[in-house]
């Protein structure tokens, strides 16, 4: 898949979300900005995100510029949006990237035309204003500001539905740290239950800056809390997942996994590793599950956030192909060899008992050479396995 294919399939997946989309939340998405230098620009503690972007200024500002065309031929409506700090930085104005080309599309947003008009019939009304009033200070992580703004949305209407949610994000901004692991339980429970929720209905995308933190704040309270199967999300694994800190999240997954199997902490670690740019470590762990727990992740890689689009297509690919007998998922890690999806370099045979395992080693091996010997004896071997693996290899070879 191609950076502008990739970047249009995440452009694709937020306006599905969120009714929107913008370049500095494609960026994050594909994983072209780190999510911890993002929040370190918008504290102000780096004038832009020039450094940060992976393949440099001029190769983000082309693949942005292609993506603005391709928003344009949608008949998206494009928007010129302020960008502003957080917490110490809290309403200060920034700025993207010292290239202005870039810098303007970075402070874009696209969502279709339609909508629009709809929306401005609300606009100028007293209410509309208050409540984005309160939303832009939540956004900014300003608790004094949006309680300021509450007390005026109150006075204007103390029915409004935003109410009850503001009052409720104002207080988690104003909470202390969770002092133990019973606290820190017991703060997961209401940011799952209360917090995030609020959150959704009052920030909608910026929920998830002002949840960050949080999340973050939870993980550090609970890391000494071992995992229970029974309940795979009382774990700091998963409030490091929910927080971004991929860092930590993949520490957190890869201890627990020291000491028990599951399939949760698996694909915590696999996203840890995708999100820190380490696509083998990444696949390597959603190769496991395939073979492992084959339901289970059929049903992972069928969720639109699934961040590896590239291996996303390829099981769209693989279950529509025409092979006997038919892929399942178990086979996708040997049909992604087979179409160089996966890439070969680096990887090594599992030595696992399961057929889909040894069709693998075998694909590897087919990839990799070898005697005339050893090839034919290959060829025969995943001949037994998967007649339709073999045949997919053979007619590859002859292009």
């Amino acid at each position: 898949m191609t950076p502008l294919a990739e970047a249009q399939t995440a452009a694709q997946q937020l306006l599905a979300e969120h009714g929107m989309w913008s370049p500095l939340e494609v960026l994050l998405a594909t994983n072209r900005l780190h999510y911890d230098d993002y929040r370190a620009w918008r504290r102000g503690e780096r004038p832009t995100l020039d450094a940060d972007l992976a393949g440099g200024v001029e190769d983000t500002r082309t693949l942005l510029g292609a993506l603005g065309d391709w928003a344009r031929s949608l008949r998206l409506k494009a928007q010129t949006v302020p960008l502003y700090g957080i917490d110490d930085n809290a309403g200060a104005e920034l700025v993207a990237s010292a290239n202005a080309p870039l810098d303007a599309l970075l402070h874009t947003e696209h969502q279709p035309a339609a909508g629009r008009p709809q929306l401005d019939l609300f606009l100028d009304s007293s209410e509309a204003i208050a409540v984005n009033d309160v939303a832009t200070a939540l956004a900014m992580r300003d608790a004094d500001t949006a309680d300021a703004r509450l007390k005026q949305l109150t006075r204007l209407n103390t029915e409004h539905w935003a109410i009850p949610d503001v009052h409720t994000l104002v207080d988690a901004l104003r909470a202390p740290p969770p002092a133990d692991n019973d606290a820190a339980l017991e703060r997961l429970d209401l940011l799952e239950r209360r917090w995030r929720p609020a959150a959704c209905a009052v920030l909608h995308a910026d929920a998830r800056d002002f949840l960050a933190p949080l999340w973050r704040t939870v993980g550090d309270a609970m890391g000494n809390i071992p995992f229970q199967p029974a309940e795979p999300r009382r774990h700091s694994s998963w409030a490091y997942l929910n927080g971004l800190d991929w860092a930590k999240a993949g520490e957190s997954a890869a201890s627990a996994l020291a000491e028990v199997w599951h399939p949760d902490l698996t694909g915590r670690l696999a996203e840890a590793h995708w999100r820190l740019r380490r696509p083998k470590a990444a696949r390597e762990q959603w190769f496991a599950l395939c073979w492992r727990t084959p339901d289970y992740f059929a049903e992972v890689i069928e969720q639109p956030k699934f961040p590896d689009v590239v291996m996303q297509k390829a099981w769209q690919m693989a279950k529509q192909a025409d092979l006997e007998p038919p892929l399942t998922v178990a086979w996708l890690p040997a049909w992604m060899l087979l179409e160089g999806a996966a890439g070969a370099r680096g990887f090594t045979a599992t030595g696992g008992d399961s057929d889909a395992e040894q069709a693998f080693d075998l694909v590897l091996a087919l990839v990799a050479g070898g005697s005339d010997r050893q090839v034919i004896d290959n060829r025969r071997a995943l001949q037994q396995l998967h007649p339709g693996l073999l045949a997919r290899y053979l007619a590859a070879q002859e292009v």
